[in-house]
């Protein structure tokens, strides 16, 4: 199973998402956390450049490839048969206290739900949403945060992750 601290952050598209995640992420840093993210898109997604070797030797069929220099690697993966579960995505962190993900709306995992107004579109809970974040005041039996106050949202996770 998913041995990792996991949470979610999912809602429709334009709900705040990414905005939510660039600034609780940076809060959890300078707390130590070391916190891993997991982004999923609904597009198929190229991350390689043609031209380059690496793009080459994967488009040659090499089914793996990593990409590697001094301070960074990125592991490249084709699953053409067999599309990425969540579980096996997450289990491939190493060296970490949390893993943030994106999206995935549908797994069974604890998530909060990003919510904005502007979106004009319902709300999404399911029974693994621990609450929502949000730019207006809803009507949930969950505990609703602003969506607009990062450190509040840090404190949520920190009480439900680690003081459980």
């Amino acid at each position: 199973m998913i041995n990792n601290k996991l949470l979610a952050f999912s809602g429709y598209s334009n709900s705040g998402k990414t905005t939510l995640l660039k600034t609780i992420i940076p809060l959890l840093c300078e707390q130590n956390f070391k916190v891993a993210m997991l982004k999923h898109a609904h597009h198929d997604i190229e991350i390689d450049i043609p031209g380059k070797d690496s793009y080459e030797l994967r488009k040659a069929g090499a089914l793996q490839t990593i990409i590697a220099c001094d301070k960074r690697y990125a592991m490249i993966c084709e699953t053409p048969n067999e599309p990425a579960d969540l579980k096996s995505l997450v289990n491939k962190f190493t060296n970490i206290d949390l893993v943030l993900v994106e999206g995935f709306k549908d797994e069974k995992i604890p998530k909060i739900i990003c919510h904005r107004s502007e979106t004009k579109k319902p709300l999404f809970i399911d029974e693994f949403t621990i609450a929502v974040a949000s730019n207006i005041k809803l009507e949930t039996a969950v505990p609703q945060l602003n969506i607009d106050k990062p450190n509040q949202i840090v404190e949520f996770i920190k009480n439900y992750l680690f003081n459980k």
